[in-house]
């Protein structure tokens, strides 16, 4: 039997081996240890460091960009114009910070496509607190005669539309302050427009509005009143009763129409007679199928003075609209409106239409 011998410098080098494997193994377990320890306070400092307005958060950046290329016919003249229909970007943010509690604030502004492209001025810019009792916001927002009134009758890729509410009506009001409480169907507003002297009692503008809603049904009630301002002074008021009436059947067929009343009170030493006006929005959409969509409107504006002096008009367009997504439109118009001192204006108008909302959550 023969006996192995290993020198002393195998040995050594045996020894060192062994020695440098346990040493590396050390490192790396103390390596691993401080990684994850890294790992854990990384992940402590993104949640002590992440902003707690975000917990609870809902942020969305949305915008709707909407060019048109129209050909205008106004009797004496004919052009080609770029125009827009009202598009805009916005930004809207809410969070929970209690039990049915919620902060809200929102700023919304044109988009400038028919000159430069620059942001206009504000559509909305506003913040609010919503509860179980109610929302309250103040600053730049829709008043209750556009949202439970108007809006029924806007759904026309124009940015005079609706065509008879667009002339004397609000779209938006600034230094306002609204309530908004909805509960079983009825939705209940009030807004207050409050703009320190300007006017009567110091305040402007007050809109009170009612809407219901039942399956299909809309129906909607709005009141207006609203000081003159004549020479920075307050010579009168113009008071304004609404409402409005829209269904969508069985078919797809939406029809909706909607009436206004509105009555002009001066203050005889300083201007004319009271006098009184209307308007008059309807609007029909049916889906041809998935994609297409025909649209009409009549409407009829009457200011209440007589003679050369008076605005009033009538007219009607009709609109196909393509929609080959949910947030992309194409559509194809045509206006008429018969101005009863005036020349009648004629429009054929071809526009884009895209839609965008990103949000994030937290």
């Amino acid at each position: 039997m023969k006996t192995c011998h290993i020198s002393r410098k195998t040995a050594l080098i045996i020894a060192m081996g062994l020695s440098a494997s346990q040493a590396y193994a050390a490192e790396a377990d103390a390596l691993s240890t401080q990684v994850e320890a890294l790992n854990q306070r990384i992940a402590q400092l993104e949640q002590n460091t992440a902003p707690s307005q975000f917990k609870n958060s809902q942020v969305s950046l949305y915008g709707s960009i909407r060019p048109t290329l129209s050909y205008l016919d106004e009797g004496d003249e004919q052009t080609w114009d770029v125009r827009d229909a009202l598009s805009r970007i916005g930004i809207k943010a809410s969070t929970e910070f209690a039990d049915g509690w919620q902060a809200i604030a929102q700023g919304e502004w044109n988009v400038d496509i028919a000159n430069s492209g620059n942001f206009g001025k504000a559509r909305q810019a506003y913040a609010a607190i919503a509860s179980p009792y109610g929302q309250v916001g103040i600053g730049k927002q829709r008043p209750a005669q556009y949202t439970l009134v108007a809006e029924y009758v806007d759904i026309f890729n124009h940015g005079n539309s609706p065509y008879a509410y667009d002339h004397e009506s609000p779209f938006f009001v600034d230094n306002f302050v609204t309530y908004q409480l909805v509960s079983n169907g009825l939705t209940f507003m009030a807004g207050v427009q409050v703009d320190g002297n300007q006017g009567d009692s110091n305040a402007d503008m007050i809109n009170l509005g009612l809407g219901y809603d039942t399956g299909a049904l809309h129906l909607g009630l709005g009141y207006v009143t609203q000081d003159t301002l004549i020479d920075g002074k307050v010579g009168g008021d113009n008071q304004t009763l609404g409402g409005v009436a829209a269904y969508t059947f069985n078919n797809g067929l939406y029809v909706a129409v909607s009436y206004q009343d509105k009555q002009y009170n001066f203050d005889q030493s300083l201007t004319n007679a009271d006098r009184s006006g209307s308007t008059l929005d309807t609007a029909l959409a049916y889906p041809l199928n998935d994609e297409y969509k025909i649209k009409l409107g009549y409407f009829q504006f009457k200011d209440g003075i007589k003679g050369n002096g008076s605005a009033d008009y009538d007219g009607f367009n009709t609109t196909l609209e393509w929609n080959p997504l949910s947030n992309v439109r194409v559509h194809l118009e045509y206006l008429d409106k018969s101005l009863e001192n005036g020349n009648d204006d004629q429009a054929v108008t071809i526009g884009f239409r895209y839609d965008f909302n990103l949000t994030w959550q937290g």
